[in-house]
């Protein structure tokens, strides 16, 4: 067992013909008499012939060049994408006090309105009470629906 775990990492250097004689000596040897290191070193083996088939396609020249640039323009879109994001953001800020001011100003107008038809209710509610509506009753009422 021990002998196959040597012969596997010596197999990828040995179908390079990277090793010295005495390697190529005991890979063949072991691959003689194992069949798992074997099927192992064939299947390498039909791996590096089907590789070794294929078309090289040579790269342009300057490949790598046009590549580094356009990683460079899309980065440089990113960061103007970035700063306008991020000078919306400030706007924002800026504007943030003018909505803030416009719903306080509603609340206000909605709270004078609540507050004169409690009055004009209060008017209706002493009415239809049946007590006797006399003139110093209507001045008072009158007199909170002004404040």
């Amino acid at each position: 067992m021990n002998r196959c775990k040597r012969v596997k990492r010596l197999l990828s250097r040995y179908l390079d013909q990277e090793v010295n004689d005495k390697e190529v000596i005991f890979v063949r040897e072991h691959l003689a008499g194992c069949p798992f290191c074997s099927e192992e070193y064939a299947g390498l083996l039909r791996i590096k012939r089907l590789f070794a088939a294929k078309e090289r396609k040579a790269l342009p020249a300057d490949y790598l060049v046009s590549r580094l640039r356009d990683r460079i323009a899309a980065s440089r879109q990113e960061e103007e994408r970035f700063s306008l994001v991020s000078g919306m953001a400030r706007l924002s800020l800026r504007l943030i006090p003018v909505p803030v001011t416009v719903i306080a100003i509603s609340l206000l107008f909605m709270a004078l309105t609540l507050q004169q038809r409690a009055s004009e209710f209060s008017i209706e509610e002493h009415i239809l009470s049946g007590d006797p509506t006399t003139i110093e009753t209507a001045a008072r009422v009158i007199l909170q629906r002004a404040n």
